[in-house]
């Protein structure tokens, strides 16, 4: 008997792989900026003050990327809900490229003064309009290719692929941390920054290589295009982006707790090695790269719902032990801190379900648009804001992480409440629903239960 020919699952690989080597490319980027500005820029760019001023200085130049992310996204969503997914997925990785290799060319306060900080910042900036619409196209990408039973795991595969660009950002710096400080300083750091040039280009090439959302065609051949896709998020589904704001703030002040600050904490306060941290997080990201894809395709199983509150809550109660455990300056222990916290909660429970989730709360015609706008509302009042805060928190608590747990902890209830005001997406819990195998979970045109 002949093989059958499925074209659409081809278009559905393609797409997908198109989506997570984009997502490692540009997590790549974004997020060696984030491990820079806590063990670089502050002594490179920022030599004008105390260090306690530098490290601020720099956390602030990493949250200058986060307040450009809405902005940057919102431009280009309304361009991917109108134009499509694709062209805007391939001008993502272009001006990421342009940020990134130019941070890598940057001379240094000692060499220019106050302008290099200031192009720095310029740098970050267009970095973070990049970023802006990135993992939000991937989300809607992979999900509107996919089956329904099975978006889940497809939608997850980005962030999936984040983590193997954030496990190569990590893993960079700590090989080139480990030169001798002068060599690291002066040129070892800009080694990542350099090298990202030629992925990116690999990147180029394999989305221009993918195809188009069938969804989204056939959204467009329907007639659904919004003239202003954003006035249409806000006035019709409202009530819903503001849940979803509030369901990512465990993964944005927790998680960039960790990543952003941890490196910080561990060398000023506990006086350890520049890369322990380095070290931890990079191990926790190797564990993320698989542990996001099965808590999408668990939640295809078990409902989006359930898992996002139950790590909500699970990260609540974890903040005291992981704080703990860092303390001890044991590395086996920090590293288990991390990869519970980091890959298992966070990542595996929230993160993995959360791109299905989101995409499927919102129609195809203001997708795009309503969830890159909850995603980067939140990302500027909570992801930018977490290695600054987690700064003055643990300064104001006398170099005590105590006050900076219970931020984090609040953020962990934050998300389980959201998520518990909206409804349930994943197609077979809600056929199960509907076959009276389990509660009422019927779909609505808002997303609130």
């Amino acid at each position: 008997m002949a093989a059958t020919h499925d074209p659409a699952r081809k278009i559905r690989v393609r797409n997908a792989v198109a989506a997570v080597v984009g997502s490692v490319l540009e997590w790549y980027d974004f997020f060696l900026f984030g491990t820079s500005a806590a063990l670089v820029f502050n002594k490179v760019f920022f030599t004008g003050g105390s260090a306690f001023t530098a490290t601020l200085a720099s956390f602030a130049t990493f949250a200058v990327g986060f307040a450009a992310r809405p902005i940057g996204g919102l431009v280009l969503a309304h361009l991917g809900d109108r134009l499509g997914r694709k062209p805007v997925l391939l001008l993502t990785l272009v001006l990421m490229g342009i940020g990134t290799l130019a941070i890598g060319l940057l001379p240094t306060y000692a060499e220019i003064g106050f302008w290099a900080p200031v192009l720095l910042v310029v740098c970050r900036i267009l970095q973070g309009f990049g970023v802006g619409a990135e993992l939000g196209g991937a989300y809607v990408w992979t999900s509107e290719s996919a089956k329904p039973a099975d978006r889940g795991f497809y939608a997850a595969l980005p962030g999936g692929g984040e983590f193997v660009g954030v496990m190569c950002a990590s893993g960079a710096m700590a090989l080139v941390s480990s030169l001798p400080r002068e060599q690291f300083l002066d040129w070892g750091w800009r080694v990542p920054y350099l090298a990202s040039v030629l992925v990116v280009l690999a990147g180029l090439v394999l989305r221009f290589l993918s195809t188009e959302s069938e969804e989204f065609t056939e959204a467009l051949a329907e007639g659904k295009k919004r003239k202003l896709p954003l006035v249409t998020a806000v006035r019709e589904h409202g009530k819903t982006i503001l849940l979803m704001i509030g369901a990512g703030t465990a993964t944005s002040v927790a998680s960039y707790s960790i990543q952003g600050y941890l490196p910080s904490y561990t060398t000023e306060q506990l006086g350890l090695p520049e890369n322990t941290a380095v070290i931890a997080i990079t191990a926790a990201s190797a564990l993320s790269v698989f542990g996001i894809p099965f808590g999408g395709w668990l939640s295809d199983r078990l409902g989006r719902r359930p898992l996002i509150i139950g790590g909500g809550l699970a990260i609540a109660v974890f903040v005291l032990p992981f704080w703990l455990l860092v303390g001890t300056r044991t590395v086996p222990l920090i590293v288990l801190a991390v990869c519970v916290g980091f890959a298992l909660l966070l990542n595996s429970l929230i993160f993995g379900p959360t791109g299905a989730f989101f995409a499927e709360l919102l129609p195809t015609e203001v997708r795009y648009t309503g969830l890159v706008l909850a995603r980067e509302v939140n990302a500027v009042l909570f992801a930018g804001t977490a290695p600054f805060m987690a700064t003055l928190l643990v300064h104001l608590g006398g170099g005590s992480p105590w006050w900076l747990a219970g931020y984090m902890a609040l953020s962990g209830v934050v998300t389980a409440v959201s998520v518990l005001r909206l409804r349930e997406t994943a197609p077979r819990v809600l056929a199960r629903a509907a076959a009276g195998k389990t509660g009422s979970a019927r779909p609505h045109r808002e997303g609130i239960r």
